[in-house]
């Protein structure tokens, strides 16, 4: 299936990556990189992840790290829409455009 980033969840991985680097650009690395392999897992296997209270959404969290992707299902493509940290609140669905 084909994987896609929504300009917000580009941003979010962007946003996680300067402020981890702040204080340690190998640690920032390895979040990212997980965050990535997490997103190509979910296209590999679009039906991971539980559904949440907005439509059509579903989020999936990265092992190791406490970062949850929410992504959309079509029928050809995932698209990541938004990372965010788990031990934040839960988004509203006018913050994924949904």
């Amino acid at each position: 299936m084909k994987l896609r980033f929504a300009p917000r969840a580009r941003n979010d991985i962007d946003d996680i990556h300067e402020y981890i680097a702040e204080r340690n650009k190998r640690a920032a690395t390895a979040v990212v990189r997980q965050i990535r392999l997490t997103c190509v897992l979910l296209a590999r296997y679009p039906r991971l992840g539980r559904e949440t209270d907005m439509p059509e959404v579903k989020v999936f969290p990265t092992s190791r790290y406490p970062y949850l992707i929410y992504h959309r299902i079509t029928e050809q493509e995932i698209i990541i829409i938004h990372v965010r940290d788990g031990r934040r609140d839960t988004p509203k669905s006018g913050e994924l455009g949904t």
